[in-house]
């Protein structure tokens, strides 16, 4: 199943990879997920690149009801994300990375890419597509239909957290 999202920053892409790559930002976009316990990790490398670890413990009410007796009172959600150097793609204005969603215990993950391009009046475009799948016969596309659900839930809430962040620097 297919997933895609965009967003607009207030901010030019320098100020918005600076904050994606800051473990107490990254801290805060978890607690605006509802996370009842977090873990963060940034890797910084040479070339500007980085890889962003962020693991967190949900309450399963984030999940459709039919699935909760399959992992109990809370999930655990390791989210991902590698950025490459601002030249990845030979325009030096523009960030690509990855993303990766994995839920504990849960039969199904979601893959994709996360783009920042810059936009004329100085702000910066976010974009987020990708697949999610899930590799359970018979109920797959209904697991698929619930990560799916939970993410499109979930970045609102990230994203409102990153322009709080953005508008108090």
């Amino acid at each position: 199943m297919k997933i895609t999202f965009e967003h607009r920053f207030d901010a030019s892409v320098d100020e918005v990879v600076a904050m994606l790559s800051n473990e107490e930002f990254n801290a805060q976009r978890a607690r605006a997920t509802g996370a009842q316990d977090f873990d963060v990790l940034v890797d910084h490398q040479d070339d500007g690149s980085f890889t962003l670890a962020l693991r967190r413990t949900l309450p399963s009410t984030t999940i459709p009801p039919e699935f909760r007796a399959m992992v109990g009172s809370q999930i655990t959600v390791r989210y991902t994300e590698a950025w490459a150097a601002a030249e990845f793609n030979g325009d030096p204005t523009d960030r690509e990375g990855t993303f990766a969603i994995e839920i504990a215990g849960a039969p199904g993950h979601a893959r994709g890419a996360v783009v920042l391009k810059p936009l004329a009046d100085g702000g910066t475009a976010f974009g987020l597509a990708g697949d999610v799948q899930a590799s359970v016969p018979l109920v797959g596309a209904v697991v698929e239909r619930a990560i799916a659900n939970a993410i499109q839930e979930a970045l609102p809430a990230e994203l409102a957290a990153a322009d709080e962040w953005l508008a108090a620097r």
